[in-house]
């Protein structure tokens, strides 16, 4: 079985060892790295990757390992989905990306039979999350990690603002491309605009005027653009550039999106 990982310990030693553990306990998982440059202990970024890559494993386990609680009374989950489980630290961190296969059930992991022994208080995503995710990839049953729960930790990425005057939202995340990600889904877009229409988007105190486009390369020449996301957000970018270092983009920053007049 596929099992992925995504965190904010960049590559190196910590995860490593986290496929170590793993592969010990079931050498025949196939353990793919996601995303390991999530910036620290931003659980929404952490959210947000997962949320894009996931769908594309089915039928896989998802360890995500963004968790500035670590060791104090916060509870590590396994999450059932239609067609994926998803491990990790109950913080919000897996809601986005198991919300959109379908949450069957939440269980809370108290079985350390399914842990390793003197589990770190630091270290949880290689000493509970991956032995869990691996016993999990072997066949264990979800009933037999820990109790079910139902108050566990709800995240989203916040609800737009419409009205007749625009669209407003916010800065989901911004990739390595300078691309500024909005929390406005496609739906929304599609509702009101079309494809090649002028815009106008406030965001960091600037105000510019854009067209929505199809693609990036549909732009001018170092020209700023609107376009949706692989992930079906509003995005904001420039072609052979970086937007977000042009207005100072932000995560969580406002955006304003309107007809151009």
């Amino acid at each position: 079985m596929i099992i992925t990982l995504t965190t904010d310990f960049g590559l190196g030693t910590y995860v490593a060892s986290m496929k170590g553990v793993i592969l010990e306990i079931d050498p025949e998982a196939k353990v793919v790295d996601i995303d390991h440059s999530v910036a620290p202990q931003d659980i929404r970024q952490g959210a947000y990757a997962m949320y894009s890559a996931t769908p594309w494993f089915p039928f896989a386990v998802h360890i995500g390992v963004v968790d500035p609680g670590v060791g104090t009374e916060r509870r590590g989950i396994v999450i059932a989905c239609e067609g994926a489980m998803f491990v990790g630290p109950d913080n919000g961190l897996l809601i986005p990306a198991a919300d959109m296969f379908g949450i069957k059930e939440v269980r809370h992991i108290t079985n350390k039979g399914y842990t390793l022994r003197r589990a770190s208080y630091v270290f949880h995503g290689r000493d509970i999350f991956a032995p869990v995710a691996a016993h999990l990839s072997k066949g264990v049953k979800l009933r037999e990690i820990g109790p079910e729960i139902k108050d566990y930790v709800k995240l989203d990425f916040g609800t737009p603002a419409v009205d007749e005057s625009g669209i407003r939202g916010e800065v989901l995340t911004i990739d390595r491309f300078g691309n500024i990600v909005t929390n406005i889904p496609r739906r929304i877009v599609s509702e009101r605009w079309r494809f090649n229409q002028d815009l106008e988007v406030s965001i960091g105190g600037y105000d510019i005027r854009l067209r929505l486009l199809r693609t990036y390369g549909e732009a001018s020449e170092d020209g700023l653009l609107a376009t949706m996301s692989s992930s079906n957000f509003l995005e904001i970018a420039k072609r052979n550039g970086s937007a977000a270092s042009l207005v100072n983009a932000k995560p969580r920053m406002p955006v304003a999106v309107r007809p151009a007049t």
